[in-house]
C-alpha cells in the first residue's frame, strides 16, 4: 500500500513539473503584420502597418467573404518613435516576425536611410527576409487593396511576386537581405521594382477592381539622390539578369505592326570592362538566351527570326543604358563589376570623385539567340 502511494506520489510530482505551454498565446490575440510601410510627410516619418486576419489566408475550396485587413498608421520624428507611435491605437500585441514585405516611398529613401535601416536590423523580431518595394502611390491606399481572389489574401504583387516574375520576368524583386549588405556599399547601385495602382485593367461586375502593377523601380546608390525610371526605359535590363525565367519580346515592323512574339528564357550573360585610350571605361557584353515562337504573323525564316531578335535585344539594352546615363543612373551596374574584377582600374576613377557614370560607353554587345521550339508549325 506504500509503495503505491509512493508511486502515486511521484508521478503526481513529475506531471506538476512538466514544462506546460504557460505562455502560450492565442492567435487571434496578437496583431500580425503583413506589410510595413515608410514615408516622409511635413519633417515627419511616417509609418503604415497592414495587419491580416490570418483565419482568412488559408486556400479553402468554398471560401466566401471578403479578407480581414486593416492598415495602421503611426508618425514621429524618427522611423523608431513613429512606429512606436502605432501601439498607441493598437488593440492588442502587435507582432513583426512575420512581416512578409517593406515598402519605401521616394521621400522616405531621401530621409535618414541609414538611420532607419539601423533601427530596422536592431529590432529583435523583424527579419531580412521580407520583400523590399518603393511606391509613388499613397502607401495607406498600396495597402488597402485585396487580393483578386479572398480565400488567398497574401497573394497579390506585395507579398507575393515570384509566381509572376517567373512567368513575366521584367524587374527581379528584391529581399531585405540583399538590401542591407549593398546600400552601404560604395560601388553597388541597387534597383527597387515600384508598385503603382492600377484603375482600369481589372474589374469586378460591372465595378472597376484596383488592382497592383510594377510600373518601374527606383536606384540608390550611396551618396547619390535616388532615381526613378519608369518600366518602359528598364526594358534592356531583363536580358541582363540571369535570374530572368521567362520575358516576351516583340518583333515589330517599320509601322509598328507585330511581326513576331518570342518568349525568350533563362538569359547567360558575361560583362568584361577595358580602359580605352582615353582613360574611359568600355564595357562589352555576351548574352545567351533560348527562346520559342508563340506568334508569326508574317512569313519568316529561323535564321531571319534570329537576326531580328539580336537586332532588337541589343536595342534595348542600348536604350536602357542611354536613358540610365541621362538620369545619372548605373542600371547595369557596371561600376560593381569593374569593382570586383579590376579594382585597381576603378580605384583610379574614382579617386577624390564619384565613378565617371557620363563617361562609360557600352562595346561590343553580342546576342546568341537559340530558338528551340516554333510550336506546332515547324520553320526553315
Amino acid at each position: 500500500m506504500r509503495t503505491m502511494v509512493g508511486r502515486l506520489l511521484f508521478s503526481i510530482c513529475v506531471l506538476v513539473s512538466i514544462t506546460g505551454c504557460w505562455d502560450h498565446k492565442v492567435m487571434q490575440d496578437i496583431s500580425y503584420i503583413s506589410a510595413l510601410g515608410i514615408d516622409y510627410v511635413d519633417d515627419q516619418f511616417v509609418v503604415y502597418t497592414q495587419v491580416m486576419d490570418f483565419s482568412t489566408v488559408g486556400k479553402m475550396e468554398g471560401a466566401k467573404g471578403e479578407p480581414n485587413l486593416w492598415v495602421n498608421k503611426g508618425a514621429g520624428s524618427s522611423f523608431a518613435l513613429a512606429f512606436n507611435d502605432l501601439y498607441n491605437s493598437s488593440q492588442q500585441r502587435t507582432f513583426v516576425g512575420h512581416n512578409m514585405t517593406v515598402v519605401f516611398t521616394d521621400k522616405a529613401l531621401q530621409k535618414d536611410l541609414v538611420q532607419t535601416m539601423d533601427t530596422f536590423e536592431r529590432y529583435t523580431e523583424a527579419r531580412y527576409t521580407p520583400l523590399l518595394y518603393t511606391t509613388l502611390e499613397p502607401i495607406g491606399d498600396l495597402f488597402s487593396l485585396k487580393s483578386i481572389f479572398p480565400s488567398t489574401p497574401l497573394i497579390t504583387l506585395l507579398h507575393a511576386p515570384e509566381g509572376n516574375y517567373k512567368q513575366h520576368s521584367m524587374i527581379r524583386p528584391i529581399k531585405m537581405l540583399e538590401f542591407a549588405a549593398l546600400y552601404r556599399e560604395r560601388s553597388a547601385s541597387i534597383s527597387i521594382p515600384t508598385l503603382a495602382i492600377d484603375k482600369k485593367k481589372w474589374k469586378k461586375g460591372e465595378s472597376k477592381l484596383p488592382v497592383m502593377t510594377q510600373n518601374g523601380a527606383i536606384f540608390i546608390h550611396l551618396g547619390k539622390k535616388p532615381r526613378w525610371m519608369s518600366k518602359d526605359d528598364l526594358l534592356g535590363m531583363r536580358w541582363l539578369e540571369e535570374k530572368t525565367a521567362r520575358t516576351p519580346l516583340t518583333l515589330n515592323d517599320n509601322k509598328g505592326h507585330i511581326k513576331a512574339l518570342l518568349p525568350c528564357e533563362d538569359p547567360k550573360v558575361k560583362i568584361s570592362s577595358e580602359i580605352a585610350s582615353n582613360g574611359e571605361p568600355v564595357y562589352n557584353i555576351l548574352i545567351k538566351v533560348r527562346a520559342t515562337v508563340n506568334q508569326l504573323n508574317v512569313k519568316m525564316t529561323i535564321d531571319q527570326l534570329r537576326s531580328e531578335a539580336r537586332a532588337s535585344i541589343e536595342s534595348e539594352i542600348r536604350s536602357t543604358f542611354a536613358a540610365g546615363q541621362k538620369n545619372n543612373v548605373d542600371v547595369y551596374h557596371l561600376e560593381e563589376n569593374m569593382f570586383r574584377k579590376r579594382y585597381e582600374d576603378w580605384k583610379k576613377l574614382t579617386t577624390g570623385q564619384d565613378f565617371p557614370m557620363s563617361k562609360v560607353t557600352l562595346g561590343d554587345i553580342k546576342v546568341d539567340v537559340a530558338i528551340s521550339d516554333a510550336g506546332k508549325k515547324k520553320l526553315k
